[in-house]
């Protein structure tokens, strides 16, 4: 058995991912990074709540649990969700998306005073075919005027971040280079020597490595990543796409449900937040 020194660390692993972001010795670079991608100010998102894995509300029994990667719980009517994708799954979009609504939904007050949401997806593949580091996508009409001021959602293209010759801040190009290293501890501490900031995530991911608890998840998220990988490979991931575009169908008319109950809310503007239509709308409405 290899060295934890000496054994290559996945920094996308979901386990590591939510861990070292969470974790107050990587604060300074993680605050860092979200303020340039949001235009938050560093100082308030250095002194936010940072939750790992927190909980959506079901909207039904049934419904199977679901979690963000890390919420940044800035204030009551301000919240960052932040998402590593390690690999493209046909769902993981309109899941994300899901999330940052939900939240919304959960959070909007009795008197309508709706809550502000980002999300922020680091992406490890490049879905859109694009050169461009960041997408920024907000919900718009036909004509394209902003429909819900309350969300914004970002893409952050890992590998095009890590090209110089593209346009993209400091913080998010050093930090896409740290997510995307398969270096091993040592590699990483010689690689970040001399820069306290990044050293302090090195060592707090070297710290983690070597808990036995904390490692034995970290050992079966890279067997879950590696079967699906296999999986894909051999085509049987068919069953698994349909169970979950199931219940995506289930969590969207929930949502759509629940903005229909604040009764302010155009119905147009529902269509356009969840991806639904507005006979779809229409016909939730008369459920009510």
């Amino acid at each position: 058995m290899l060295d934890i020194d000496e054994r290559v660390i996945n920094l996308k692993n979901d386990w590591m991912f939510k861990a070292f972001m969470t974790n107050l010795k990587s604060r300074k670079v993680v605050s860092s990074v979200i303020s340039e991608i949001t235009g938050i100010d560093k100082e308030e998102l250095f002194y936010a709540t940072y939750i790992s894995g927190e909980e959506i509300s079901k909207r039904n029994p049934n419904q199977k649990k679901q979690a963000t990667d890390m919420t940044i719980r800035i204030n009551d009517h301000m919240q960052v969700i932040v998402e590593m994708n390690q690999y493209y799954q046909k769902h993981i979009l309109i899941k994300n998306g899901m999330y940052a609504l939900s939240k919304i939904v959960e959070t909007t007050t009795s008197n309508h005073q709706y809550s502000n949401v980002i999300l922020i997806n680091f992406d490890n593949y490049n879905y859109y075919q694009t050169k461009e580091p960041i997408l920024t996508f907000r919900v718009q009409d036909k004509e394209g005027h902003i429909e819900f001021e309350n969300y914004i959602s970002y893409h952050i293209i890992l590998e095009n971040c890590e090209n110089s010759t593209y346009n993209v801040g400091k913080e998010i190009k050093k930090f896409a280079k740290l997510l995307k290293e398969k270096k091993t501890i040592n590699e990483l501490l010689d690689f970040y020597k001399g820069d306290e900031e990044y050293m302090s995530v090195v060592r707090t991911v070297k710290e983690l490595s070597t808990d036995p608890e904390f490692a034995g998840y970290y050992d079966l998220e890279e067997k879950h990543r590696q079967q699906i990988a296999d999986a894909k490979e051999t085509g049987m991931d068919e069953g698994l796409e349909k169970g979950l575009e199931k219940g995506k169908n289930e969590a969207t008319h929930s949502i759509a449900k629940k903005f229909l109950q604040f009764g302010t809310i155009p119905i147009e503007q529902i269509a356009e937040a969840t991806g639904l239509s507005v006979e779809e709308i229409e016909k939730l409405k008369e459920e009510n």
